[in-house]
């Protein structure tokens, strides 16, 4: 393999202002999540350094740093890679992330008043006012904060901090969106307005049922599909304690 040299590397924004390795983690988490570097390319960290003008053992911290958020993975005698989600990793995401949000919509439903709909539909417009690929670290931001909003209605630190953990993958997740060219901003803003209606109707069900469309899909929950299937048959046996009004703790 030749010598890979400064020209070679993604072009990143030079550090400023914050610790010097978090300066470096963001550069290098911009470059990722704009798109100028691909999932599946390597990060050299050699070149990295020279590049922004730092010592290499900085730049391996940054690599640590997104390696814990998911966004990189350091393979032993090979180097640090842009992270590839699989397909089972990605579906294990969204149906992860579906039991946690489904158990805090319900929990907390009574609390998804005007006040967090008014920062859902914000959300919304923001997401709406992305342009990809230069806003593709604010689009992840934005989703989280949309789906932060929901999660924080059920009033569980324990869930909120499951939830929280799973947070460093979204960014692959998209990754992998895009690079099967499914991620589109009207497509991400369809499926969050149609949460936040469902949201809106005041129906438990209604939501609920939302929620199980936005992160499994219907493919997803036919025969052969147990683990879809599982996850459905889970979110909607909350559905009768909501609607007997046993849903917020008292």
């Amino acid at each position: 393999m030749s010598q890979a040299t400064i020209a070679d590397q993604p072009q990143l924004r030079r550090p400023s202002r914050l610790r010097l390795v978090d300066a470096v983690y963001h550069s290098l988490e911009e470059a990722i999540l704009a798109g100028r570097v691909r999932p599946g390319e390597r990060l050299v960290e050699t070149a990295i350094a020279q590049q922004l003008e730092v010592s290499r053992t900085t730049v391996r911290e940054a690599f640590l740093m997104l390696e814990r958020r998911g966004l990189v993975v350091s393979k032993p005698r090979r180097g640090t890679f842009v992270t590839r989600l699989s397909r089972d990793d990605a579906l294990d995401l969204g149906y992860t992330r579906a039991l946690l949000e489904g158990y805090s919509l319900i929990v907390g439903y009574d609390r998804l008043d005007d006040e967090v709909l008014a920062r859902l539909e914000a959300h919304l417009a923001e997401m709406r006012a992305c342009r990809l690929p230069d806003d593709f670290p604010r689009l992840v931001e934005i989703d989280l904060a949309f789906h932060q909003a929901v999660v924080d209605c059920g009033r569980s630190s324990r869930v909120a901090e499951l939830w929280r953990t799973l947070n460093g993958q979204l960014g692959a997740l998209y990754l992998r969106g895009v690079e099967e060219q499914r991620l589109t901003i009207d497509g991400l803003t369809a499926l969050h307005g149609q949460l936040l209606a469902a949201i809106r109707s005041r129906d438990p069900r209604v939501a609920l049922d939302a929620l199980i469309d936005h992160y499994v899909r219907a493919s997803e929950r036919g025969p052969g599909s147990l683990r879809g299937v599982a996850v459905e048959e889970v979110i909607r046996a909350l559905v009768p304690r909501a609607i007997a009004g046993d849903a917020v703790d008292s």
